[in-house]
């Protein structure tokens, strides 16, 4: 990852470049307004925590994590992506679920996208389908 890269905890004040990230990507995509600003400051403050990866100011991309164990989003601008920057943001996760007390992580994702492969090569394993187009992931939480 570049050293220029700063992590730092997402606040509400973030929540346009957040949701201009999650626009912005081209796998798993969400159409505007199915998840609401409601959902995303109760996903930062209450039933989780978030981080935000800036580059020269600007915000790159971001990690949610909720305390049930559910990885919630992690997404990085297009622009960014490769760099480094999601892998930085996954480390960053890990190391706060490793403080919650769940002993297993979950997330979804699409059948044939890149982020199926960057959590494979970070260590999640395939659990079953989750819905019709999606794909339950799962691992371990820092050994508890």
């Amino acid at each position: 990852m570049s050293h220029d890269i700063v992590l730092r905890p997402a606040t509400r004040d973030d929540r346009d470049a957040l949701w201009s990230i999650r626009y912005a990507v081209t796998e798993n995509t969400l159409p505007p307004g199915r998840i609401g600003d409601d959902e995303l400051f109760s996903a930062i403050e209450d039933t989780g925590r978030g981080w935000v990866a800036e580059h020269n100011g600007n915000t790159v991309g971001f990690a949610i994590g909720l305390f049930s164990g559910q990885v919630w989003a992690l997404f990085i601008h297009p622009d960014h992506q490769g760099r480094g920057i999601g892998s930085a943001l996954h480390s960053h996760m890990l190391a706060w679920f490793a403080e919650q007390p769940v002993p297993v992580l979950w997330l979804s994702t699409g059948l044939q996208t890149r982020a199926r492969a960057f959590y494979l090569a970070h260590g999640w394993r395939e659990a079953g389908p989750y819905g019709a187009n999606e794909i339950r992931m799962e691992r371990d939480n820092g050994g508890r």
